[in-house]
């Protein structure tokens, strides 16, 4: 009789044992996945930065450029301006057949990434 008494009681302690390390794991998994996640948001942050940057000076740029060729600084500007006007409307069409899956799907695989 006290043998079984003593069988469930290691049971029991081990049983409490693998719930505090499932929970602990459970906790270190989440915080692996957070900090990948936060990291990711920072780094791609800084590069749509940098990318709005490069594009404000590239269109600044082309505008000049193309209002020296013809002769004329605010067609240039107004030319620069008709293409970013139809790359914005090409994105919104795009935006919710391609564009978010794409995006969803990159979040999915670097949440779920094991490596």
């Amino acid at each position: 009789m006290f043998e079984i008494k003593n069988h469930v009681e290691n049971v029991m302690d081990n049983m409490e044992e693998i719930a505090r390390n499932y929970y602990d794991l459970t906790v270190v998994n989440a915080v692996s996945k957070g900090s990948k996640l936060g990291s990711s948001f920072v780094i791609n942050a800084i590069i749509c930065a940098l990318g709005f940057f490069v594009f404000l000076f590239a269109g600044f740029g082309a505008g000049y450029w193309i209002g020296q060729q013809l002769e004329s600084p605010v067609l240039g500007f107004f030319i620069v301006a008709g293409f970013l006007l139809l790359v914005l409307i090409i994105i919104l069409v795009l935006k919710g057949k391609v564009i978010q899956p794409w995006i969803r799907n990159i979040i999915i695989k670097n949440i779920y990434d094991r490596d």
